[in-house]
């Protein structure tokens, strides 16, 4: 059956005898270590009463790991698989809840980076500006609109201190990092704080393979802020430009001397909220991402006339104004009403030639969405209720309506027993709706649905340190949308593919002691495919897993801290999982493999000149696994990096 915002109505009884489950102050003190959460409601929230499943990973987890890219720092979290293709800087895709990979909405200070369509590409993203990032895993476009299928990442830049600065080089392949903060937080009066930070970095290497694989990568962000008794306000802005060389073919072989593709994005974060009265409080905030992108695959040498060479660029851009009034009822029921205007463009212009005929291609298309949304949140005791709808309106005048409902319960001191369901959407992307020099669009496309629901538990163990987590999930997908060639002048995509993805995520917390501290995941889950359509040139097949989804992912991650040093080892297995071999047309079982990373930040006694510097060690796939993330496509062997850090 359909879900929509008006199955929410019998709820209402319920809400209408519960006090607020929202915390009050909404601070964007994002790097005070808290148990609360913002993601998953838009207000601070306390983690215990969240509906949703909520995964935050703090900026003291990412530097014990040591971990410069997202794909570290995310690696081992429940519910998601990563898969880069080959080196550092290559593709990299995440699969959060077996969705696909535009299935997934990265926010970064709350402005959507995903590409119009959802399309995104972790590569670019490193861990140098980085305060925290909020995981839901779940159906999220009530609040966060398009491309909130199977979750939302928000990554929250630092914007304030400690300041540091950071160098670090490898055994192998000329790898090299280097990262700065400069931070600062001052008090005006009694009642208000400013606070600032400026963040920098740079990576680089030539790659493992044998040639044309160099990578290189720099960051830079500032943030800053002013708190006060009646509100807040904040700005934000990050860039980042990166570039990667690959010698690969379609099929994982090096033999292309001078091809490249790279990227340069920049976001923009305006936020102010005003506390009008004890009940009532107005948000406003204004966004703009917009990301540049190149590719290059010309001919090697002047005699090679035999394959397909290609050149292009072009820019995407994301504007968004959001706006809600969060209010305490009477009968203490909190709610949150907001609207939402987002536009975006997306252009590129390019070259090609095969077989001697050369063509080019121009394309420049823009689209406006409007949305209301409302989410009414309640609990007395044990009890938590939410609800929430929006209905959106898309750029050709049809409107697409999505709601969630979850309740949290602790039915005895210790234990919190959760449940949801909901819908999401993703609208299409600006190639599939339109024709350019390589394929004939389809103006009429339906948005792609996701339909969830989930159970979980959350417990406590009250004789030793430990807790324990269990989430199971069914999501139902379709109207996806798969292209297929019939004729000249025909329309190539359609709404056909459906699909179903259902699994359990386990997880365990330990502290033992002071300093020590164990973190265990465990995600089992099933996709299968239930329409095919025309089978997308066998890679989808009735009945049969979705791609590069792993059956089993489990991670174990152990930090120690001992004195002023750190120690911190990860082990991650990921499952088989199948793939499409292009080449050979048929489908190929990926082997299973485990990963086996530790890092150490050990000070450097002495004299008072060195003791805030601090020895940095940071070995990665130590066990030396040979795996592949895509059939094919090689990866890297054992790393070890050495370094430096300044601290405080």
């Amino acid at each position: 059956m359909r879900f929509s915002p008006v199955h929410l109505l019998p709820l209402a009884a319920v809400l209408l005898a519960a006090r607020p489950a929202h915390a009050q102050s909404q601070s964007p003190d994002t790097a005070a270590l808290s148990p609360v959460v913002v993601t998953a409601t838009k207000v601070a929230t306390p983690a215990a009463t969240s509906t949703a499943a909520t995964t935050v990973i703090t900026g003291a987890e990412l530097r014990a790991k040591g971990a410069v890219t997202l794909l570290d720092a995310l690696r081992g979290a429940p519910g998601i698989s990563l898969g880069r293709t080959s080196g550092p800087g290559s593709q990299t895709s995440i699969f959060l809840r077996g969705g696909n990979s535009n299935f997934t909405k990265i926010l970064v200070d709350g402005v959507p980076l995903n590409a119009p369509g959802g399309a995104v590409d972790l590569a670019a993203f490193t861990t140098d500006d980085i305060d925290r990032i909020e995981i839901v895993r779940g159906p999220a476009s009530v609040l966060h609109g398009s491309d909130a299928m199977t979750g939302v990442i928000h990554i929250f830049t630092k914007s304030r201190g400690p300041s540091a600065v950071a160098v670090r080089a490898a055994d192998r392949d000329a790898q090299f990092d280097a990262t700065a903060t400069v931070g600062r937080e001052m008090r005006i009066g009694t009642t208000t704080r400013v606070h600032g930070a400026v963040n920098g970095g740079y990576h680089r290497g030539n790659g493992f393979l044998p040639f044309n694989n160099q990578f290189r990568e720099a960051v830079a962000s500032a943030a800053g802020g002013m708190e006060g008794a009646r509100g807040n306000a904040g700005v934000a802005v990050s860039y980042a430009d990166g570039r990667y060389h690959y010698p690969t073919n379609g099929s994982g072989a090096p033999v292309d001397s001078n091809a490249w593709t790279g990227a340069s994005r920049l976001s923009f974060s305006a936020s102010a909220l005003a506390r009008i009265t004890d009940r009532l409080s107005g948000r406003i905030q204004l966004g703009r991402a917009s990301r540049l992108s190149g590719a290059s695959d010309l001919p090697d040498s002047p005699g090679d006339t035999a394959g397909f060479y290609s050149r292009s660029h072009g820019q995407t851009l994301r504007q968004l104004a959001d706006a809600q009034v969060v209010g305490t009822l009477p009968l203490d029921v909190t709610t949150i009403v907001g609207a939402t205007v987002e536009s975006q463009r997306a252009r590129l212009r390019g070259w090609s030639e095969f077989g001697g005929y050369p063509s080019t291609t121009s394309f420049d298309r823009r689209r406006t969405n409007r949305a209301l949304y409302a989410q009414l949140a309640a609990g007395r005791g044990p009890l938590t209720v939410e609800m929430g709808g929006r209905r959106e309106r898309l750029h050709d005048g049809s409107s697409v309506n999505t709601g969630r409902a979850g309740v949290a319960s602790e039915p005895i001191a210790g234990t919190i027993v959760r449940a949801s369901i909901g819908t999401a959407f993703k609208e299409p992307a600006f190639e599939e709706l339109y024709d350019n020099a390589y394929s004939v669009g389809e103006p009429n496309l339906r948005p792609e649905r996701n339909r969830s629901r989930e159970v979980g538990l959350e417990t406590r163990l009250p004789a030793v340190p430990v807790t324990l987590g269990a989430t199971a999930f069914d999501q139902r997908f379709r109207d996806l949308v798969q292209y297929r060639y019939i004729g000249p002048g025909i329309s190539n995509f359609y709404n056909v593919i459906a699909a179903s993805s259902r699994g359990l995520e386990l997880e365990a917390r330990l502290a033992p002691v002071r300093g020590l501290a164990a973190r265990a995941s465990y995600t089992l889950q099933r996709t299968k495919v239930t329409n095919p359509g025309n089978g997308s040139f066998g890679s989808l097949e009735e009945g049969k897993p979705l791609l590069r989804r792993p059956r089993r992912v489990a991670d174990v991650d152990v930090s120690w801290m001992l004195r002023r040093a750190t120690l911190s080892a990860t082990a991650t297995r990921t499952g088989a999982r199948d793939d499409y071999d292009f080449t050979g047309a048929q489908r190929r079982r990926l082997a299973p493999y485990t990963l086996l990373d530790a890092a150490a930040e050990i000070p450097l006694a002495g004299s008072a000149a060195v003791r805030s510097v601090a020895l940095t060690l940071r070995g990665e796939n130590i066990g030396g696994a040979r795996y592949q993330n895509v059939y094919g496509f090689a990866t890297p062997g054992r790393v070890l990096f050495v370094g430096l850090r300044l601290r405080d």
